[in-house]
């Protein structure tokens, strides 16, 4: 209907795999379980446009009264072939889990909405139809089904709903709609039945709130060439009775004109023809004038009488819906009554109306009409989705029996008011029966399930509401409420009003005044309903049970010349014929059991939808409505029933294939049952969670465990292995992308090697490119922090620890006039790190206690300023890099410092400054610290501090203490560290760094000779037949053994490429032997699963035959009764109670079998 007002989405990663979950998704884990606590968990998610929560399989909603981004195409997908408890509440997972269910157990599924106007249930449903339709598969016949029930939603909007103050689109009608579907999934056909529309409000809106949609739509999107023709151009809503009363004629962000428009497509849609859109239409017209049809008092004999004020309007009226004016004049203003004659002869007499019954008259007419009308339109949905009329128009045997539906119920949520009559009482008593199917459907066979399965279990505790609906719709022993109305309508038909309300609740209070859920006070009476007490007050209930026109008037349609209306009305009417028609409280109990037949041979999944205010405002949540809500709703009572039982049960093939890497016994491969493949995983888990040990039970079939925290914690172990593998599966990438994308720079190196004679060492033939080699945790966590430190967080490419080249005094023992010196190396995509590591040994007992390593940064430096990379022609593993200097900054860098003057405390412990409390300047931060946490001395070259100075203790580490120059390096790793410089300097500047070859180097020292880290000897190397470094204070020889000669490297590659061939030959054989395993384990689940399927339709067959054969005994039995429907038979009253206890009231039969008469 247009009602959507599209916002900003905030939900981009609502159906992430790492999406931060606020409260809990499934209320079943809150820590203390409360009302209050419900509340505040749905109020934190609701604030953070989190509006799904779950308890067990229940969907609940809270109602945001925005437009949300999360129905889209993409949301779609996130949810398809996805298990529930893998991605986040969303009625999509609702809606996949039933449309997976119906397929996998070949049984029926229903999804049943409730909750209060305007809490989100239509939003719901139409969510519900829209994924099944997108998930379903297609072709040109199921497009057209799809179509068809998609289109259908538009149309009874526009018929069915109104704007009421607390809903602008709010249903006033309940409906049942069911999906058939094939084999395969596809929809075949269905069909919808409509429940209690409203019609009252036809004829009575209320105050600020708006009629039908569909009036105002006519009146304002209508061509003005139709409203001539239907008396339609006389004003707008204004101008109707039926429409002016309420004050209320338009909807916020509705276009009414738009509305129209897609209501008339959607009835070409579903296949009505153009001419029966224009009777409709014709008819909505006729409804409107019938409201401006007004009366004035008139004395009749001695009799209060009246007569038209005007006849215009009833002309027009009668003319638009083909009925004779005068004879309906005269049926307005005269009632006809029948009364029994002595001999059985029926006698006929017209008493007066006054305007309030005229009026009464008048109304019952329009409502009669529109609900004919409704009516009418949902036969034409049903009609289009008849597939065994569409079979038999294409010559199609379709076998019905082998299809299976889904049925989406979206009806009125349990109702309390302040004032509660006769319509708020069959919404109540539809709403006890919905609580009933709850009951059956999922509490009694989750204990059957128990039973079934062979495990242990403590019955659950629960109010069966049993009680309630027999007080309601009981026939014997004891007649309910329904039954008692219905026959004081009967016996009491010739009355009207307060006299028949009156005489109803004596009969009620006479007969019910002990029952325990039951109290009459003054004109109402209460009912302690599953969802709280609510007080009806039984004015109106008479008329609103008869639900019927009165005899003359009925003949009058009868005789219409409009077609429409024939269709409608097809009855044909005998004022002679003593049988009165069925009431309103007949028809809502006949269409409740039929659909209590329908839901309890379905699968239930249930969707409770909460309105979080009453003003339709977004943000906004009313702690005192939503606890209302909460508390009818039987949130809590679900909650705890749910923690009663057993949080999680499946079955074992399902449970291995979701936690077999638990276990490395079943995986990654397994060969065993389904059961013993559960039990390897539990015994791996039970190591991390001890709790499985008591909380664990096997079935015959299934896995059960008993809390919902054991459970969680069960997937959170699964979670924390996923993240190992993830990181493995990510270094594996990283690896492969590496090696491809590195791979022509390595090509390109290894001509470089080629063309300039450099040898190769053995280690460095067909060595993999892993980019990150840093092994020890403890020391990696420490590195990422320094990186952290100034905000870095690009890509890291390459990390390992590498050995830098250092000047001596003098000559070391082993004859070398250089120190190695052990350094980490790190490489992002802006920036190179050289870090020291060092380990402290405690000076007592090195074994009484462990010390951290120390990680200190030396150099940090741009990975621009590194100029040119110098190997020499051997096969040895050294490589410089030839930095960038920077002259000497003559004046230190303060810019940074904080105010000294101004600055009374320390920023670091607060302590304030003074004569035993010092205060230093940090050097490296600038702020001012004492004495305390400002010890340590340090040099800072990069501001130009080239002796040490005072800088703040937490600093020490992350700073550089080693000044630009170039750096001589040791790694077995130097072809990938080139090849990896080369190609972040390129990405980052667009420039080619060179890489040069040369046995003789000098390398560029410090401008600061103190803090120079580079040997200031010229370098050689030189070719022998081991390594060795020797030389003195001016030069360096490397000695370095022969590289690999090109025929070991020729050798190396051919032993490489057969390798690679025979261990793809062992992954595929592997790979096939894993197919061959999971195809028989599958073969053995859907052996398994026919099995059950098989099962449980035997025993779903079983009780349908016994309903059946119920129902017919009742049939049987109601036949052999006393008949007491006859109208105007003489009745003999025992009692001044109207007739309940008379000899031929079918009350009384009852009450005489019960005393054994």
């Amino acid at each position: 209907m247009g009602r959507r007002k599209p916002t900003v989405s905030k939900h981009a990663a609502l159906f992430s795999d790492e999406r931060v979950v606020v409260g809990v998704d499934d209320l079943v884990l809150l820590p203390s379980v409360s009302e209050t606590s419900i509340l505040e968990n749905l109020k934190m998610r609701h604030a953070a446009d989190v509006i799904y929560s779950y308890i067990g399989h229940v969907l609940v909603v809270v109602n945001p009264y925005k437009w949300l981004d999360i129905y889209g195409e993409d949301s779609m997908h996130a949810y398809m072939h996805k298990a529930r408890i893998d991605v986040a509440p969303h009625v999509f997972a609702t809606a996949e889990e039933t449309y997976r269910t119906m397929l996998s157990e070949e049984d029926n599924q229903c999804v049943i909405i409730s909750g209060e106007s305007g809490a989100g249930k239509t939003e719901a449903s139409k969510q519900i139809q829209n994924y099944i339709a997108g998930v379903s598969g297609s072709g040109a016949g199921v497009d057209k089904v799809k179509r068809t029930f998609l289109e259908s939603n538009p149309l009874l909007e526009a018929f069915g709903n109104a704007k009421t103050l607390r809903n602008n689109n709010s249903s006033r009608f309940g409906k049942y709609f069911e999906l058939l579907f094939d084999s395969a999934g596809r929809p075949q056909g269905g069909k919808v039945t409509n429940y209690l529309l409203e019609k009252s409000r036809v004829v009575k809106p209320g105050k600020g709130e708006r009629n039908f949609h569909i009036f105002y739509q006519v009146l304002a999107g209508l061509p003005t060439a139709a409203k001539q023709k239907l008396y339609l151009d006389r004003g707008g809503p204004e101008s109707y009775h039926y429409l002016k009363t309420s004050g209320c004629y338009d909807v916020d962000d509705v276009n009414d004109t738009q509305e129209f428009e897609e209501t008339m497509a959607a009835m070409q849609h579903v296949g009505i023809k153009r001419k029966q859109i224009e009777l409709v239409i014709q008819t909505l017209a006729a409804v409107l004038h019938i409201g401006n049809v007004q009366f004035q008092p008139e004395t009749v004999g001695d009799a209060e009488g009246s007569s038209l004020r005007d006849r215009e309007s009833l002309r027009i009226a009668c003319e638009l819906l083909g009925l004779d004016a005068a004879k309906l004049e005269h049926a307005l203003c005269f009632k006809l009554l029948q009364t029994m004659a002595p001999g059985g002869k029926i006698e006929s007499y017209e008493v007066p109306q006054n305007t309030s019954q005229a009026k009464s008259q008048r109304d019952s007419i329009a409502k009669a009409v529109y609900d004919r009308l409704f009516d009418f339109l949902v036969e034409r949905v049903n009609h289009a989705l008849d597939i065994e009329k569409k079979a038999e128009k294409h010559g199609e045997i379709l076998e019905i029996e082998d299809m299976t539906t889904i049925g989406i119920l979206d009806i009125y949520g349990f109702e309390i008011f302040d004032k509660n009559g006769f319509e708020q009482f069959c919404i109540n008593y539809v709403n006890e029966k919905l609580q009933q199917i709850f009951i059956e459907l999922t509490l009694k066979s989750e204990q059957e399930e128990y039973a079934r399965e062979g495990i242990e279990w403590a019955p659950i505790p629960f109010f069966n509401n049993k009680v309630v609906c027999d007080l309601i719709e009981a026939r014997r022993p004891t007649p309910g409420i329904f039954l008692i109305l219905d026959d004081t309508v009967k016996t009491m038909h010739s009355r009207q009003g307060e006299s028949v309300d009156a005489n109803f609740l004596d009969k009620v209070a006479g007969i019910h005044g002990s029952h325990p859920h039951f109290s009459k006070r003054g004109k109402t009476f209460e009912i302690k309903h599953y969802a709280g007490d609510v007080q009806y007050n039984i004015d109106g209930f008479g008329d609103s049970n008869k639900d019927f026109l009165s005899k003359d008037i009925a003949l009058i349609i009868s005789e219409t010349s409009n077609k429409l209306m024939r269709y409608i009305f097809p009855e044909e009417i005998d004022l002679n014929d003593k049988r009165m028609a069925n009431t309103a409280g007949y028809k809502i109990r006949t269409q409740c059991e039929a659909l209590v037949t329908a839901l309890m041979d379905c699968t239930p999944h249930y969707v409770r939808c909460i309105k979080s205010n009453d003003q339709k405002q977004p943000n906004k949540m009313d702690d005192r409505r939503v606890i209302h809500q909460i508390k009818y709703l039987g949130l809590l009572e679900n909650v705890k029933v749910r923690r009663a039982g057993y949080a999680y049960r499946g079955d074992y093939g399902r449970f291995v294939d979701r936690f077999r890497l638990l276990s490395k016994e079943t995986y990654p491969e397994f060969r065993g049952s389904d059961k013993k493949g559960t039990q390897a995983v539990l015994r791996a888990a039970v190591k991390s969670l001890p709790q499985l040990e008591t909380e664990v039970q096997l079935g015959k079939t299934m896995v059960f465990i008993q809390t919902p925290e054991t459970f969680f914690e069960l997937e959170k172990l699964r979670e924390k292995k996923l993240g190992s593998f993830a990181m493995r599966i990510q270094k594996a990438w990283k690896k492969y992308f590496g090696r491809r994308h590195l791979l022509q720079l390595s090509h390109d190196i290894t001509k470089l090697y080629t063309s300039n004679n450099k040898q190769r060492q053995r280690v460095s033939i067909y060595r993999p490119f892993d980019g990150d080699y840093l092994r020890d945790s403890t020391i990696r966590e420490v590195v990422m922090g320094i990186i952290q430190h100034y905000g870095d967080s690009e890509k890291i490419v390459f990390m390992d620890e590498v050995q830098k080249a250092c000047p001596i005094a003098g000559v070391s023992p082993d004859g070398s006039p250089i120190a190695l010196v052990g350094r980490i190396l790190i490489i992002t995509d802006q920036y190179l790190y050289l870090m020291e590591k060092r380990t402290w040994q405690p000076v007592v007992d090195p074994k009484s206690m462990w010390v951290p390593p120390l990680v200190y940064l030396r150099r940090r430096l741009r990975l621009t300023a590194i100029e040119e990379i110098t190997m020499s022609t051997l096969a040895d593993p050294y490589f410089v890099l030839k930095v960038h200097q920077e002259p000497l900054l003559l004046e230190p860098n303060k810019s940074n410092w904080a105010d000294n003057k101004s600055t009374m405390v320390c920023m670091a412990t607060g302590k304030k400054f003074g004569l035993f409390n010092r205060r230093h300047h940090c050097r490296y931060t600038g702020k001012i610290y004492c004495n305390d946490v400002c010890k340590q001395l340090e040099v800072v070259p990069d501001l130009g501090f080239y002796t040490p100075v005072r800088v703040y203790d937490k600093v020490i580490g992350l700073m550089s203490t080693e000044m630009p120059e170039d750096q001589l390096l040791l790694s077995e790793k130097k072809t990938e560290i080139a090849v990896t410089l080369v190609d972040a300097i390129r990405s980052l500047a667009s420039v080619v760094t060179p890489i040069s070859f040369s046995d003789s180097i000098r390398l560029r020292r410090a401008a600061s000779a103190g803090l120079s880290k580079t040997p200031p000897q010229q370098i050689q190397f030189v070719s022998s037949g081991h390594d060795r470094i020797t030389g003195d204070i001016n030069n360096v020889q490397i000695q370095v053994a022969p590289g690999v000669p090109d025929e070991y490297i020729r050798k190396r590659r051919k032993r490489e490429k057969a390798r690679r061939k025979k261990l793809e030959r062992q992954r595929e054989e592997e790979l096939a032997i894993r197919a061959q395993r999971h195809a028989q384990r599958s073969r053995e689940r859907e052996a398994e699963r026919l099995r059950r399927v098989a099962e449980k339709k035997a025993k779903k067959q079983a009780e349908k035959e016994a309903r059946k054969q119920a129902l017919t005994s009742r049939k049987s039995a109601k036949a052999s009764m006393e008949s007491v429907r006859k109208f105007g038979e003489n009745v003999q009253s025992s009692s001044s109670n109207g007739g309940i206890g008379g000899a031929n009231s079918e009350l009384a039969a009852i009450l005489a079998r019960r005393r054994g008469a």
